[in-house]
């Protein structure tokens, strides 16, 4: 773009030195016309895209708060969504940390999706996004919690990603393990490890950072494996 609007304003002065030149000597400054029409066609170009990034739509501004009950987005041109804890099919949160080898920096994320695929996203951009994602996560686990264990004991399989729980054990592609063989369940260092007994390394590792509904899949875990060691 700059080169463009450089090239415009050279053109254009020398279109002018030639036109008054010609008006001073010829009495006919229009025969440097063509030129200064040249000159226009960059200066217009550079224009068009100046005004275009100067009057570009503004974003509007996003309010979103969480109550008892649920989710709550708003903007400033009046739209408003709202939805219960039961129409919110996944609550995650990313937090990726950028490193230059010496000083680090974080990023934070957090993904509400309802079950008709709706998305709202909460950013770095929202003061506190830390403690709102974490209170968010909070409610909606407690919310949450006793549905899915419903689901459970009557007999269906939670989906949590890559993984999936029932009353029998969880289950990562085409791998299981029983409930009976599992040691533990939780999250060390980002990472959430599903370890057997016995076994020097995990059955599995996950991230949590992205791990959908990561709270409600910890405290079900908790409660199958506090029921099969009673």
């Amino acid at each position: 773009m700059l080169p463009v609007g450089v090239l415009g304003v050279f053109l254009g002065w020398l279109a002018v030195s030639y036109a008054i030149e010609d008006q001073r000597e010829q009495g006919a400054w229009y025969f440097s016309l063509p030129l200064l029409v040249l000159a226009a066609i960059p200066l217009g170009f550079v224009g068009f895209f100046l005004s275009a990034w100067l009057f570009r739509p503004r974003p509007p501004q996003i309010w979103v708060a969480w109550y008892e009950h649920g989710v709550l987005r708003h903007t400033d041109r009046g739209e408003t969504e709202a939805y219960t804890w039961d129409e919110i099919a996944t609550v995650t949160l990313q937090d990726i940390r950028v490193t230059n080898g010496i000083t680090g920096a974080g990023t934070h994320r957090l993904t509400i999706e309802t079950a008709h695929g709706a998305e709202i996203v909460v950013g770095d951009e929202f003061d506190g996004i830390v403690p709102f994602a974490e209170g968010l996560g909070d409610a909606f686990s407690r919310a949450r919690v006793p549905r899915d264990a419903a689901r459970l004991e009557a007999g269906e399989r939670i989906g949590f990603g890559v993984v999936g729980i029932d009353l029998a054990g969880i289950t990562q592609g085409g791998r299981r393990i029983g409930w009976q063989e599992v040691e533990r369940v939780d999250v060390r260092q980002g990472v959430v490890e599903i370890r057997r007994r016995g076994d020097r390394t995990p059955w599995t590792t996950l991230p949590a950072p992205g791990f959908p509904n990561l709270a409600v899949f910890l405290t079900l875990a908790d409660a199958l494996l506090r029921q099969y060691e009673a």
